[in-house]
């Protein structure tokens, strides 16, 4: 885990007072159970550009991890490589402005924020495993908090 000067997200511990108020909603995910916020211009993609699969994207630079562990959602910085690197289940791909607005509602509404941003367009967002995966990883809440769909209207 490196945090280089200049990373778009600051240091992991800005981080940690928004999951520690969020702790309820990331609750039932088993340790090890990890998210990824990386920034567009860092992610690989090329805007009008198709790549050869999300593995030929590449991609450099710093990327956030809320990742579970035995005592809660902990804040860190990695290295980005790319889509295929190991290590979590889905990937948020943002602007640089979600950035910024993410950083604005790091002290209250944080994930009331990124799930604006993913509804408007300014975060993409990847899933890295299946739904059964992420089922038994338990990123219902989380998901659902997001406002994303996850096991449908019928259950």
């Amino acid at each position: 885990m490196s945090a280089a000067a200049g990373s778009p997200f600051g240091g992991a511990q800005i981080w940690q007072p928004a999951l520690d108020r969020n702790a309820e909603i990331f609750s039932g995910m088993v340790p090890g159970a990890a998210v990824g916020f990386v920034a567009r211009s860092g992610s690989g993609l090329q805007p009008g550009k198709h790549v050869g699969g999300l593995e030929q994207a590449g991609g450099s630079g710093e990327m956030l991890v809320w990742e579970m562990g035995e005592h809660g959602m902990r804040a860190q910085l990695r290295t980005y490589t790319g889509f295929q690197q190991g290590g979590i289940d889905l990937l948020f791909v943002a602007e640089e402005a979600a950035i910024a607005a993410m950083h604005g509602a790091r002290d209250g509404e944080l994930l009331s924020q990124v799930k604006r941003l993913i509804r408007s367009g300014a975060i993409m967002f990847y899933v890295m495993r299946t739904k059964y995966e992420l089922q038994d990883a338990g990123y219902e809440d989380f998901l659902d908090t997001l406002g994303l769909a996850f096991l449908g209207a019928c259950r």
